[in-house]
């Protein structure tokens, strides 16, 4: 082991010292004197121990050394705290299965306040901080485990406050409950744990000032990045809750409030020679106020269909209005079980009404005159101010095609980070597993 000059005077902890490289003389700034055990030559990459006053050469380097994309002595604003850049590292995992996943890890240091870790994958970004176990955790957080396999140092400059070189292996299991992810990193001699929690890029080029164009730029879903749609889900669920119950509110009001009235009822019986011509009811009255008139129709059916066109006729104006009522019913059997589909009754109205004396001519089709039969049995009862729920069921389903579109998305960025895993859910597995079904 080669020895290079002996330091002046000790720093103190966590002031900055410099020294020359043993190995090539660079000068070499100590950011974090006196807690800093290794620092690699940002010079010529030799790795150093500079736990002892006595600076020695650990490992002499014979790769080029590359600029890191946030340069070392970088300072960047942090948690309200300035934090400088002193190592960094390039780690991957999947090198025993031919299967290389890369991500950098820059060490930041505050004296006062110790070590932090900003990690980048593939452009997304998360500040990590080691926690002991059972403490410094956000409460009511479940984490999944979502990964776990063995990490490998590819690089390393700085100084840090272990013993790191390239080639240094450790287990590493990561566990998520986004924003944030535990990473439990072992080796022979010691266990660790980091809490990270997800930044934006442009959150960590303003804290440098840097240029966000020259940060790698975001690829894919990061293992603990928030989807973007559960974030607006609750607010989104909270404004449909309360339309719904605004509008539920006053469909009930107004139905209270409606009158209800049976003005006019009919039963009549069409015939192939008459079902032409129209069923002319005897004159009714509405009252002054406008209001609608709703119409409730049956017909006697059994595996066939019927129609009536119902026109109201005003008997002082002559002004006429016009609705069609379709029915159709048919049933039988199938293996032994019953079956049947469609309805005998029907019901549609004439909104806004004005109040004076009406009557109501019904034209008549049926298929029964089709297929031999002579006379087709029908009903009719007509309501003045009838409560209406179709509008109200048709604001409610209004309201759904929004949260469920957020809902899909969301599972629909879940199910693209977990495909990432090796522990999916069962519920994604069980999706994924009848894609693939389907592609077979």
């Amino acid at each position: 082991m080669e020895t290079g000059e002996i330091r002046e005077q000790a720093a103190d902890p966590g002031r900055p010292q410099v020294l020359a490289c043993p190995a090539c003389g660079g000068a070499i700034t100590l950011r974090a004197a006196g807690h800093s055990i290794n620092v690699v030559c940002g010079h010529c990459g030799s790795l150093l121990d500079v736990a002892r006053e006595e600076v020695s050469i650990l490992q002499k380097a014979r790769a080029q050394v590359r600029e890191t994309p946030i340069p070392l002595g970088s300072r960047g604003q942090f948690e309200g705290q300035p934090w400088e850049v002193i190592g960094y590292q390039e780690r991957c995992t999947g090198f025993d299965q031919g299967e290389r996943y890369e991500w950098d890890e820059y060490l930041l240091f505050n004296p006062r306040h110790g070590f932090r870790f900003l990690a980048q994958d593939h452009g997304h970004w998360t500040l990590f901080q080691v926690v002991k176990a059972g403490l410094g955790l956000p409460d009511n957080l479940r984490f999944d485990r979502f990964f776990s396999g063995q990490a490998r140092v590819e690089y390393v400059v700085g100084e840090f406050y272990w013993r790191v070189k390239k080639g240094d292996k450790v287990r590493v299991t990561d566990s998520i409950a986004p924003p944030y992810v535990m990473s439990v990193e072992e080796d022979k001699d010691e266990t660790s744990m980091a809490l990270g929690r997800y930044l934006p890029a442009a959150q960590v080029a303003g804290a440098f000032g840097l240029d966000p164009a020259k940060l790698p730029k975001p690829k894919g879903i990061a293992p603990n990045q928030p989807s973007p749609f559960a974030v607006r889900v609750p607010g989104v669920l909270k404004a449909t809750l309360i339309a719904g119950l605004v509008a539920t509110g006053t469909q009930f009001v107004q139905a209270y409030q409606a009158k209800n009235q049976l003005v006019h009822a009919t039963t009549f019986e069409a015939t192939r020679a008459n079902r032409q011509e129209p069923q002319v009811s005897p004159p009714f009255d509405l009252p002054q106020e406008q209001a609608n008139l709703c119409l409730e129709t049956w017909a006697q059916l059994n595996n066939n269909w019927a129609d009536l066109t119902a026109i109201l006729v005003d008997e002082t104006s002559g002004a006429r209005l016009a609705l069609n009522q379709s029915m159709e019913f048919y049933s039988g059997s199938d293996g032994g079980e019953r079956w049947s589909e469609g309805n005998t009754t029907a019901e549609d109205c004439f909104p806004a009404v004005p109040g004076g004396r009406y009557r109501l001519l019904l034209v008549s089709d049926a298929g029964v005159y089709q297929w031999g039969g002579n006379a087709q049995t029908f009903g009719v009862r007509t309501f003045r101010d009838a409560p209406i729920w179709s509008n109200w069921l048709a604001l409610l389903l209004a309201l759904l095609p929004y949260p469920l579109y957020l809902w899909l998305r969301h599972h629909s960025f879940e199910y693209s980070r977990w495909s990432e895993s090796d522990f999916m859910p069962a519920t994604y597995a069980g999706i994924k597993q009848s894609l693939s079904s389907d592609d077979e």
